[in-house]
């Protein structure tokens, strides 16, 4: 009998230990990504922008009449395309710069229709700014649109004089600044919510990643495909921090629920920094018969962490002190029992039981940081604690407009300036079909379509194309049956539906956000004309037409992914030795370690988004896939050993031999021969052969250009 877990040695779980098991795992039928779908900010800033835009037209229309209203309208629908959730001083910014050159872009657009020649030319010129001015940062999307949406909407307007542009325009801007007026007014009152529901996503990426961190339990999944949707997962959890770094850490001393709100950032990261950490011993003890029961108990204990976090996110929502569910130490407790049997075990061999030891020990580790972050986020006391020595403002994310940020942009070099050139190339030609189809009502759905579509990088067109077909013949038969079926008052409420949907999910799933772009546009149509015949295959055409015309300006002057390949990977090995360099000294600041931990997993990240985009290129293009996944791969295997040589050192009991690592992990990333029997210098020396795998990929292709 084992004397730890009170049952025969080597013996599998009891039937009743494992309906237990099954019982527990009856919640993991719940969908993260339903979840991720319908609770989160992007629900309520789609209502709320629907609502503003609604109150705004409504209230036009009734003091100035349709026509009136219907331009005031679309002020407030070019004011509120850049209505994302962020701080309010940097949202009062983005909002009003926007909207400055959204009227911009549709007083020019106005002054150039009386001239085909010269309005082709004036889309070019507009839509190329659009594109350049995403250089400033990926929050600048949102301003693009404005100035792209706004000129496209102008080209849809009745030709007029001097003095009808004019007055469309002050007509327009008095819509947009009452809509922003209306939308950092809401902000100001739902602040503290938005705070809570930016945590509580952050918490639902941090589970997520854990969802696909359990199969690293399982013997038979492979292994380097789940080792790539770890780190996918790390990426898309380290993006949604950015985001909560700029919201949660803006004056975040000012009320002790924004305090609480803040230290969850920090302590989210420790608890990344325990996981990754535990991930060491996993790949070898995953093959081995004797551990087989005790890798099932840890995948089920990851699972179960999965969910007690999902369930921390959730009850952040409805508590001012959310608390994990009350039996979240089984698993843990089933994990350990196994494990201290298998290291009492007379025929475990001693490199066994030194991993299943130190794994416990990581394992120990994040359930600690999660607990830690649980009373963090009840308990004001345990977060002055967790920002004592940590100075916020290093880590916030700053906006700006200044145009010296773009400068390294203005060279054909640069994928931002290549991307601007081809949007603009794309609108020229979409302007010269439309005008050849004749009429508004083709050429701003057809200039809409190319705009919303052509991205940067092939594979997002590509997907945002497929999207855009599917939502708009969706979008199309919802609204042929609501105007067909659907009394006056029921057409007010579809359209306010399909603005939100069309809004909220923008960003998150564009499929969804095309169905409710293209209801919202035919509905209003029917509203604005109802004698106007049904234009859905209109509609569907222009939609191909445009789709048709972004998919083949995204070949022209393309920035395939593998002509970044020097920069990437120089940029995290650098990252990384950095990384190291600060991991690897017990001395080391906290602040300083927490900034070189946040610089290398954004730069993982963009290594892991990297692949990403080259897998959705073009066979032709994918030149250095493989290696850039063993790149990905490697890159997580060494930031795991560097986490977990830097945990096991500051264990109260440690004897780790820190400085020693430290010396040789410089030499090991500058190319030189790791040094022998350091687990944590080979995984670096493999990260390094990886690196410079895909940097010869990159030469190659570069030479096969050439030639």
């Amino acid at each position: 009998m084992d004397p730890k877990s009170g049952r025969p040695r080597g013996q599998a779980l009891t039937a009743p230990a494992r309906a237990l098991d099954l019982a527990a795992m009856r919640p993991w039928t719940r969908s993260p990504q339903l979840l991720k779908l319908f609770v989160g900010q992007h629900v309520a800033n789609g209502l709320g922008v629907a609502a503003g835009v609604m109150i705004v037209a409504v209230a036009a229309t009734v003091a100035l009449g349709f026509a009136g209203g219907f331009s005031v309208t679309l002020g407030a629908i070019a004011a509120s395309i850049g209505d994302f959730p962020a701080p309010l001083r940097d949202k009062a910014k983005s909002m009003s710069a926007g909207f400055a050159l959204a009227l911009a872009a549709v007083g020019l657009t106005l002054a150039a229709s009386h001239w085909l020649a010269l309005e082709i030319v004036v889309i070019g010129a507009l839509s190329f700014v659009g594109g350049l001015i995403t250089g400033l940062g990926r929050w600048a999307l949102a301003t693009s649109m404005q100035i792209l949406v706004a000129m496209v909407l102008a080209l849809g307007l009745p030709p007029t004089d001097l003095r009808g542009e004019f007055g469309l325009l002050a007509l327009m801007a008095c819509g947009g600044l009452a809509y922003i007026a209306i939308s950092l007014g809401v902000s100001r009152l739902i602040a503290a919510s938005d705070r809570r529901m930016m945590t509580s996503e952050s918490l639902r990426e941090l589970s997520n990643y854990l969802f696909a961190y359990a199969a690293l339990a399982d013997a038979h999944a492979d292994l380097a495909g789940v080792y790539g949707r770890v780190i996918r997962q790390q990426a898309a959890f380290s993006e949604q921090l950015q985001g909560a770094r700029a919201l949660l850490l803006e004056n975040p001393r000012a009320t002790p629920e924004r305090e609480r709100l803040a230290a969850s950032i920090g302590l989210m990261l420790d608890a990344l920094d325990a996981l990754v950490a535990a991930q060491c011993d996993l790949p070898d003890l995953r093959g081995l018969p004797a551990a087989g029961e005790w890798m099932r108990r840890v995948g089920v204990l990851v699972r179960a962490t999965a969910l007690d976090i999902q369930h921390l996110s959730l009850d952040l929502l409805a508590h001012r002190a959310p608390s994990l569910p009350k039996d979240h130490h089984l698993a843990r407790d089933a994990v350990r029992r196994e494990g201290l049997r298998l290291i009492a075990e007379e025929d475990t061999p001693a490199d066994v039981r030194a991993a299943v030891g130190r794994t416990l020990a990581r394992f120990d580790a994040a359930r600690a940081a999660i607990r830690r972050l649980e009373r963090a986020l009840g308990d004001t006391g345990e977060a002055e604690a967790a920002l004592a020595d940590v100075k916020l403002s290093a880590f916030r994310p700053q906006r700006s407009f200044a145009l010296r940020l773009l400068r390294p942009h203005l060279t054909p070099a640069s994928p931002v300036f290549r991307y601007a050139a081809r949007l603009a190339l794309a609108m020229m030609a979409g302007g010269i079909v439309a005008a050849e189809l004749g009429g508004e009502r083709h050429g701003n759905w057809v200039l809409l379509t190319i705009c919303v579509i052509l991205r940067a990088g092939y594979g997002l067109t590509r997907q945002r194309r497929d999207d855009r077909v599917i939502g708009t013949l969706v979008g199309c038969v919802i609204a042929s049956a609501a105007v067909a079926y659907a009394p006056t008052w029921g057409l007010l409420v579809v359209q306010a539906v399909a603005l939100a949907v069309a809004h909220g999910f923008a960003r998150l799933n564009y499929r969804l956000s095309s169905v409710g772009a293209s209801m919202m546009a035919l509905v209003s149509l029917h509203l604005a004309e109802p004698d106007f015949t049904s234009p859905m295959i209109a509609r569907l055409t222009d939609t191909l037409i445009g789709a048709a015309i972004a998919h083949l300006f995204s070949y022209v002057l393309p920035n395939w992914e593998i002509s970044e390949a020097p920069k990437i990977a120089q940029r995290l090995k650098d990252r990384a030795a950095a990384f190291a360099d600060i991991a690897l000294r017990r001395a080391a600041p906290d602040q300083d370690y927490r900034l070189a931990r946040k610089d290398f997993i954004e730069a993982l990240a963009a290594l892991s988004d990297s692949a990403a985009r080259m897998g959705d290129e073009p066979r032709g293009a994918r030149r250095g896939l493989d290696e850039l996944s063993a790149m990905v791969v490697a890159a997580g295997v060494a930031a795991a050993h560097i986490s977990a040589m830097r945990l096991d050192a500051m264990q109260p009991d440690a004897n780790e031999p820190l400085e020693a690592e430290r010396a040789a992990a410089g030499p090991t990333l500058a190319g030189a021969t790791p040094a022998p029997g350091s687990r944590l210098a080979a995984s670096l020396a493999g990260f390094v052969a990886a690196a410079n795998a895909y940097e010869k990929a990159a030469v190659r292709q570069a030479d096969l250009r050439e030639a």
